[in-house]
């Protein structure tokens, strides 16, 4: 019972990675968008970062100004 169970899971997760390899095949680039998206967010950081450099007097001075209008 053991070996026929063994054998199925085995032909079944050959089966899986056939399917797999079939599908990248079709789609090679298909993890290409998903770098493309990471590499746009770490740009915009490094952007943000940059402003937030230049700006930060001005951001602090906004953001206690911020908290003394709003009584925080």
């Amino acid at each position: 019972m053991l070996n026929r169970f063994t054998l199925h899971l085995a032909i079944r997760l050959a089966l899986l990675i056939t399917d797999q390899v079939r599908r990248l095949r079709r789609a090679p680039d298909a993890g290409m968008e998903t770098a493309d998206k990471i590499l746009w967010a770490a740009a915009t950081t490094v952007v943000v970062s940059g402003v937030g450099a230049i700006f930060r007097d001005k951001l602090r001075g906004f953001a206690n100004a911020l908290t003394v209008t709003l009584g925080w």
